[in-house]
């Protein structure tokens, strides 16, 4: 039918989002049960917590509780890193792990590890009813040409962000 075959690996991501630049040494790799536990571990960063949710009550961690760059980073990381539909008000573990990242460089996370994690995750649990990275995804079929002849391609341009939604209550 013309169909290529799509390779989705760390060289092929790397040839579409073209950073996480730095050595293999330089990274931080946990594993997926580590990095999607929502408690504490031992591989986070002291204060960890503190750090991404300065606004917290203790409680349950909100949106709210995020300074407006956590909150900016928090939206863009649901949209593109840590890909969910449903609960975007509350902080998990893993949001906070990717927020202190990128908000203080530690731990040192690779880009692509996260991902194949999440589509790993996807793939094993039959309850997530989503695909992540779809974006990526499309580029990747597109740049190896696996996209059938007959099929319908549209682009959709990235959304601009809403500040004012993004306002402290």
């Amino acid at each position: 039918m013309g169909r290529g075959q799509m390779v989705m690996s760390f060289e092929t991501m790397n040839c579409i989002a073209r950073f996480d630049s730095l050595g293999i040494d330089a990274h931080d790799y946990p594993s997926i049960n580590r990095f999607f536990d929502n408690k504490m571990n031992t591989d986070d960063p002291e204060g960890m917590t503190r750090s991404v949710l300065p606004f917290s009550d203790g409680g349950v961690p909100l949106k709210s509780h995020l300074s407006v760059e956590g909150k900016i980073l928090q939206d863009i990381s649901l949209e593109n890193i840590m890909v969910r539909f449903g609960d975007r008000g509350k902080v998990k573990g893993p949001n906070c792990r990717v927020l202190h990242a990128l908000m203080f460089g530690s731990p040192m996370l690779l880009w692509r590890h996260i991902v194949m994690m999440n589509t790993w995750d996807t793939q094993e649990v039959c309850t997530r009813k989503m695909i992540p990275y779809v974006r990526l995804i499309s580029a990747m079929i597109l740049q190896q040409n696996s996209l059938p002849p007959e099929s319908l391609w549209v682009s959709k341009p990235v959304e601009e962000f809403c500040f004012a939604s993004m306002k402290r209550h």
